[in-house]
């Protein structure tokens, strides 16, 4: 249980750790190989485009989890605690809503660049990879959603 427990914490965290260690790695290597050896790394561009393209996907399940976006709630913590608590329900199961509709737009989108076989220009890998990682980022935000919803019936902030 207590593997489970660090991966409900830490998941998003490790995972944005290690988009930015390769993103970090690929930049520092591919200036020492241009500046010095006069031979850049061509990929290492691309690379670095889609992990941070990836990780803005994935802090939008960590925003979630860690109740970390941004907002406005000066009138809601006017309210008494039961209403704030029924607030933030609604609100996340509006969330959930409006996520349901972004996988359905991603599963749309990732199916459309798998048939016509898109691919990335450096790498040659299929794009549609990206959009089915962006949709599971979605299907992981809308597990936090709910997974927040539980935490504020049982209590807990976090």
């Amino acid at each position: 249980m207590s593997f489970l427990r660090k991966l409900d914490k830490n998941f998003e965290f490790v995972f944005l750790a290690g988009l930015l260690i390769i993103m970090t790695v690929l930049s520092f290597a591919n200036v020492v190989m241009r500046y010095f050896f006069k031979a850049p790394i061509f990929w290492s561009d691309e690379i670095c485009c889609y992990c941070l393209a990836l990780s803005a996907f994935v802090c939008l399940p960590c925003s979630i989890r860690y109740k970390s976006a941004i907002r406005v709630d000066t009138f809601v913590t006017l309210l008494p605690k039961f209403l704030q608590k029924f607030l933030m329900v609604v609100c996340d199961v509006i969330m959930i809503a409006f996520l349901f509709w972004c996988v359905k737009g991603g599963v749309d989108v990732a199916g459309i660049a798998a048939k016509i076989n898109q691919k990335s220009p450096a790498l040659q890998i299929p794009v549609a990879y990206f959009y089915y990682f962006m949709t599971f980022c979605f299907f992981l935000a809308i597990f936090r959603s709910i997974q927040s919803i539980y935490l504020t019936f049982k209590g807990e902030e976090k």
